[in-house]
């Protein structure tokens, strides 16, 4: 019998129009998707790229006047050469190993910065923005959004009508007649439509990430999260199944399953997102912005006018400093000493907010429970490298790298002489940590076992639903 299921849905939707023009839609969309990412990425590392460069040439060029002056010490050196205060390093978080995946939000966040000790910590982002509630990262095409978004369209396009069809036409009691029952045909019908569009989703998706972009070719990290990626995007695709198979249940017409389907996908993938998002604002509403900068402005301004007193303490504190004779402007010491208070002075005003987006951040991981999509986008995003986590880590270390240089040159500034060659190179260059797929899995574990859960209830009131008996079914 279900040979001839197949067959028959082999004949009327797989080598059908609808079923041809699905598989030629994913290809298309899916090809898209992929070239999207593959070329944003593309973008983002020439970019990065050329800005290292530039940085890496200026700084070759400061150690080269340090090495002339170290070579030379009798001779006479320019007052400006070589000066600890005009090194200024690059920092930039490279695009993740899956970054094709998910690049809806590489334009929105930050992914490189310079580090010198001419800034503040609180300047280091200048487009940085404290209050982000966006869960789901509407922005340029790529996989992630195609899966959550399209692919539960596509299966309810593609099998809200496949019991109601024959329910209407009278088909449904010979069918029945002839089966003995009509969930064998149900199950296979929605098999073989469901299948198809995540089989081909799935071939392009391996296609698109085993196809790494770069010259450095596919790594163990890209190969991890893609299994991760992959994974997650199946368990999203199972929760869709179970909930389609349980409307066509349950629903007599096929209008009724269509129109109950989308709403639910409105509600999933916009709405729900939109109250965790309002609700974490509300419970735990950011400070204002505008407060901040007026704080951090009185605070610098507070610092820069007591450099005096700054520098009698920290000579006070360093008592086996002595200061060179050298001509150097004052102002390089004085804005040294004013930004290491200011950033003393700024760091509650950072804290503050950081509090604030924790505390959001925990009650929207509650209320992701409401809305299967809002698991997906995140375990999606986790796994591609997408998502705000990443870039916030990536800020956390980058001031945590300005700091530490800060830190090595102080003296050298205070002092107004410069830092020997050996003290230079024992500096290492900003590398930013990928978080480990282990410890996204772990973290994301509980979430998708939610889902899974939810997609086997789901499935198993389908079929509970469906092997009533046939005057049930067939009402």
């Amino acid at each position: 019998m279900k040979s001839i299921i197949f067959l028959l849905e082999r004949r009327t939707f797989l080598f059908a129009a609808p079923g041809i023009a699905l598989v030629a839609s994913l290809f298309i969309l899916g090809a898209y998707a992929a070239y999207s990412g593959k070329s944003q990425v593309a973008r983002i590392t020439r970019a990065q790229a050329d800005y290292v460069q530039a940085r890496g040439d200026a700084l070759d060029a400061w150690r080269d006047e340090l090495v002339r002056i170290e070579s030379a010490p009798d001779a006479p050196a320019p007052a400006y050469a070589a000066r600890p205060m005009n090194i200024r390093k690059p920092a930039v978080a490279p695009p993740a190993p899956l970054g094709d995946f998910a690049i809806g939000a590489s334009d929105l966040l930050p992914a490189q910065t310079e580090l010198s000790a001419w800034v503040n910590p609180a300047d280091l982002f200048n487009e940085y923005e404290f209050a982000n509630p966006t869960l789901l990262s509407i922005g340029r095409f790529d996989l992630s959004m195609m899966a959550v978004l399209l692919l539960p369209l596509l299966m309810i396009a593609a099998s809200f009508d496949i019991w109601s069809t024959e329910r209407e036409s009278m088909r449904a009691r010979l069918i029945a007649a002839q089966a003995g029952a009509v969930e064998p045909l149900i199950w296979s019908r929605l098999i073989v439509r469901n299948g198809l569009i995540w089989g081909v989703f799935t071939l392009v998706a391996l296609a698109a990430g085993l196809a790494a972009p770069g010259p450095a070719g596919l790594s163990a990290s890209r190969l991890a999260n893609l299994a991760g990626w992959i994974g997650a995007a199946w368990v999203y695709g199972a929760f869709w199944f179970a909930l389609i198979a349980f409307a066509v249940a349950y629903c007599r017409r096929g209008e009724t399953v269509a129109a109950t389907l989308f709403a639910l996908w409105a509600g999933f993938v916009f709405l729900t997102p939109a109250i965790g998002g309002a609700v974490g604002e509300a419970l735990y509403p950011p400070p204002s912005k505008l407060a901040a900068l007026s704080a951090m402005r009185d605070a610098k301004s507070e610092a820069g006018k007591a450099t005096a007193e700054l520098t009698k303490g920290f000579l006070a504190d360093h008592p086996e400093m002595t200061v060179s004779d050298d001509d150097v402007p004052f102002y390089y010491a004085g804005t040294w000493l004013a930004n290491r208070e200011a950033a003393v002075r700024t760091a509650p005003i950072l804290h503050a907010f950081e509090d604030s987006r924790r505390q959001r951040r925990e009650t929207v991981d509650l209320l992701q429970y409401l809305s299967p999509a809002v698991i997906a986008n995140r375990a999606l995003l986790s796994f591609a490298g997408g998502d705000v986590d990443r870039y916030r880590a990536y800020q956390a270390e980058a001031r945590a790298a300005l700091a530490d240089l800060s830190e090595r040159i102080g003296p050298a500034v205070v002092a107004k002489r410069r830092l020997s060659l050996a003290a230079y190179d024992a500096m290492d260059p900003f590398t930013f940590t990928e978080t480990p797929v282990g410890d996204k899995a772990r973290d994301l574990a509980v979430p998708v076992a939610f889902l899974s859960a939810l997609a086997l209830a789901l499935g198993w009131g389908a079929r509970r639903r469906l092997g009533a008996p046939l005057e049930k079914t067939l009402l």
